[in-house]
């Protein structure tokens, strides 16, 4: 029974997982003389050359591999009969390797072979009422079951059972032993049945870049310096960078087989880090914000190597999402907005000429409320993407330039 257990394992593969189709190739093997059984022989010709013309005859290979598994289960030493069966593309392919004499009825959805002077003794190959298993069937006493929920073997009152969980073997005596690996999936609350599908949930971190839309005021003035510049909004691409951390869960709306309506809500910890490419530092003078150099004692520009704007803000994110299955191409995809609350901003700059770091903190007349939308795609073997759009101004408006920030990038977990 070991033996014809593994000889399924490597036949049946494809069956499981394959699709179906009825167009199907049905063969018998007399095991002693090595030959086809029905059809014309030729005497010249070998059993592999044979079931070559037969292959090529309904447009399938016969290829090296497949060969050696049956000539495997022809030389088996065993009185009983064997059998196999593959899936060649979209023909399944049925192969019974029996003694000389027997007789087989077919062709039928059951595969059935049965032998003269046996009483009732068969194998009985079937897929089971759900047509997600095969069922192996010898003399009533013993039974291989393959299929998705494992691998089931009995042999007459014991019985060993092998699926995702770990192994269960039930002794003649009723005496059952269990051996679990992992999570026991029998145990699974009822609202975690469908954790096949994708959850936005948990702790997330959100990196990526951000940018500056709008343009700044124009304005002539002939004094120097300008409190504002065509340039003055231009960043630099990768030293803009977007980062967030939070606490997601979810609640289910809608719920079908193969996807879900959910909304997803938590809170997170936003940091904008807008890095200006030029020498011009965001500067709060009296009751407005502007753009103003740092000059040294001669009344020269100083050069900067960093000249950047932070800031933060806690964040309550709303996300109506539909999730889909773990092996879906798309895994997720959501449309939601925010609210946010500023906690903090301030301005860092480090000079060219001698690393000399400043750090000033202030409102900069930066909103203190901001919202905006959100957009997110899961996509299966890598990261999710996201992209915010703040409907918000940076500035509060008539006390700085109206400059609109979006971020975008990967989720890292």
């Amino acid at each position: 029974m070991k033996a014809l257990l593994i000889i399924v394992l490597l036949g049946l593969t494809q069956q499981l997982f394959g699709n179906t189709n009825p167009d199907s190739l049905l063969l018998k093997i007399d095991k002693r003389n090595q030959t086809i059984i029905g059809g014309n022989q030729d005497k010249n010709k070998s059993l592999r050359e044979e079931l070559e013309k037969v292959f090529q005859s309904k447009g399938l290979v016969l290829t090296d591999s497949l060969w050696q598994v049956v000539r495997g289960v022809i030389r088996t030493n065993t009185e009983g009969d064997s059998s196999l069966a593959v899936q060649i593309g979209n023909s399944k392919v049925k192969i019974g390797v029996i003694k000389s004499g027997a007789t087989y009825t077919g062709p039928e959805k059951t595969f059935k072979m049965t032998y003269p002077n046996d009483g009732d003794k068969r194998i009985n190959i079937k897929n089971d009422s759900l047509g997600k298993a095969l069922v192996i069937h010898s003399d009533g006493k013993e039974e291989v079951r393959v299929g998705w929920n494992g691998i089931h073997v009995k042999d007459g009152q014991e019985e060993v059972h092998v699926d995702w969980n770990g192994v269960q073997v039930k002794e003649a005596n009723g005496e059952e032993t269990k051996v679990i690996w992992g999570k026991d999936s029998t145990k699974v609350h009822p609202k975690e049945k469908h954790l096949n599908l994708y959850e936005r949930k948990g702790m997330n971190l959100y990196l990526g870049l951000n940018g500056l839309s709008g343009k700044m005021p124009e304005q002539v003035i002939a004094i120097y310096p300008s409190p504002y510049l065509a340039t003055d909004s231009e960043l630099k691409p990768t030293g803009s960078r977007f980062v967030s951390l939070e606490f997601a869960r979810s609640a289910t709306i809608a719920r079908g087989k193969k996807s879900a309506f959910k909304l997803g809500y938590g809170i997170s910890f936003d940091w904008y880090n807008f890095m200006f490419d030029h020498n011009r530092v965001v500067t709060k003078t009296g009751s407005s914000t502007t753009f103003q150099p740092i000059l040294d004692a001669q009344g020269n520009e100083i050069q900067l190597s960093k000249n950047k704007l932070t800031v933060s803000y806690i964040t309550l994110p709303i996300m109506p999402h539909f999730a889909f299955s773990k092996q879906s191409a798309i895994q997720m995809i959501g449309f939601g907005g925010y609210v946010s609350y500023r906690m903090d901003s301030w301005t860092k700059t480090i000079e060219e000429k001698n690393d000399n770091l400043k750090r000033t903190g202030s409102n900069y007349n930066i909103s203190q409320v901001r919202y905006g939308l959100k957009a997110e795609v899961a996509l299966r073997h890598f990261p999710d993407l996201f992209f915010n759009y703040d409907l918000t101004p940076l500035f509060e408006k008539g006390l700085g330039p109206q400059l609109t920030a979006f971020s975008f990038g990967i989720k890292l977990f």
